[in-house]
């Protein structure tokens, strides 16, 4: 006799569970309030028990160990949601999806963390509201669509305007603050030849990527292979460094495209742009590809004069406001004063822009720099320069009382 049920159900292909939410989150609150709605919106939709984090809006760093692939960030008791997110910004991977949740029911508020790759939900929210979000969000990451796919490491191009006036001194201790800030970041050295770096940053036996050794073309490499080329310098922070190749033209092609690979892959890209390297950096390149462009100079004629002509160039090379690249003249002393025929003002009066950071001369740098520490954690003037560059270059207020108001908001709007 002829079994239908038998004979239906062995042609039921087997149940496939349905995915509906995310598979992990991570809550950084600040309200009980907002806590409770979230513990129970993932109770009754039968998701993964979410991280909790307790924020404070003064702590400086975020457990990262914690951080899963979507992020719900409470700033309803934030006086300023952007400013905070702002600040939260660089520790946080990029490749996460980051939902902020605040009280300020403004569009500006709204297009700023657009911009910054943030989603917003304005509070009060209901329960079903917010799970709607937490799973569109979560279907964006999925499909790499969406707000998220903006986050993208900030790269950061730290120009030379003459040889042996620091510049790369500069870009290692700047690294070594953000790592240190918790901040995921990748050095590219630029100069393929002759280089100091591996002592700037204490690294023995250094071996550069030669290209010539490589066996996969460029056209074949994706994300993953790019962190193949890094190296591993100490907690959050890793080298890019090349050799070889047919010109410097070729290294520098194959290093830019490198940092594409890897933009999703850090919170900074800082590129060392020493005037000692055998090519000039091009400013439309500096343009296109960086979102900061810090000026290295000394207050020397010729120094100055380099420096007046490529921030010039920077400038009438930014077409739109939107896409604008935030030009910021580093002033290094790296002798004593009398050593050079200008003063900060001289300098300041040629360039027709103030001095976004001046650096005093510190005579005790290079023997700090060979017993391998850190210059900014040993001398507190360098300390309070380089924070000052960090806040600058994450587009956060400047904490100098003494720094006029009018050229924080010039560096802010170039």
């Amino acid at each position: 006799m002829f079994d239908l049920a038998k004979a239906i159900s062995k042609n039921v292909a087997p149940a496939i569970p349905v995915v509906n939410g995310p598979k992990s989150c991570t809550l950084i609150y600040q309200s009980f309030e907002c806590l409770s709605l979230v513990e129970e919106i993932f109770l009754f939709e039968g998701w993964n028990e979410p991280t909790i984090q307790k924020e404070a809006l003064k702590s400086t760093k975020l457990d990262r160990e914690d951080l899963h692939d979507i992020i719900l960030l409470e700033l309803n008791q934030s006086s300023n949601v952007v400013e905070d997110a702002r600040r939260f910004a660089s520790q946080i991977p990029p490749h996460k999806g980051v939902i902020v949740i605040g009280k300020e029911d403004a569009i500006s508020t709204l297009r700023a963390l657009k911009d910054m790759g943030f989603y917003y939900v304005f509070w009060p929210v209901n329960k079903q509201e917010l799970a709607d979000f937490i799973t569109h969000v979560n279907n964006n990451l999925q499909t790499f669509s969406g707000v998220s796919k903006q986050r993208k490491a900030k790269r950061v191009a730290i120009v030379g305007t003459k040889g042996g006036i620091g510049n790369t001194l500069i870009t290692a201790e700047l690294a070594s603050v953000f790592s240190s800030q918790g901040t995921d970041t990748i050095l590219v050295d630029h100069q393929n030849t002759d280089s100091n770096i591996d002592v700037l940053l204490s690294l023995k036996n250094l071996q550069r990527h030669n290209l010539t050794e490589m066996t996969m073309p460029l056209h074949e490499l994706d994300d993953e292979s790019a962190v193949g080329f890094l190296t591993n310098v100490r907690s959050n922070l890793r080298l890019l460094a090349l050799e070889g190749g047919e010109s410097d033209a070729q290294v520098l092609s194959f290093s830019q495209t490198l940092c594409q690979l890897l933009s999703r892959n850090a919170n900074f890209i800082l590129e060392d742009y020493s005037a000692s390297v055998a090519f000039r950096p091009d400013p439309l390149m500096l343009v296109e590809r960086s979102d900061v462009v810090i000026v290295v100079l000394e207050p020397s004629v010729a120094s100055v004069r380099n420096a007046r002509k490529l921030i010039e160039k920077l400038n009438n090379l930014q077409i739109s406001d939107r896409s604008k690249v935030r030009v910021i003249p580093l002033l290094n002393i790296h002798r004593p004063l009398n050593s050079f025929a200008l003063n900060k003002q001289e300098v300041e009066q040629y360039l027709q822009t103030p001095v976004a950071i001046e650096l005093e001369y510190n005579r005790h740098i290079a023997r700090l720099i060979i017993e391998g520490k850190r210059a900014h954690k040993h001398d507190k003037q360098m300390q309070q320069a380089f924070d000052e560059l960090a806040r600058l270059i994450n587009g956060q207020a400047s904490t100098n009382s003494n720094t006029p108001i009018s050229w924080v908001k010039k560096v802010f709007n170039r």
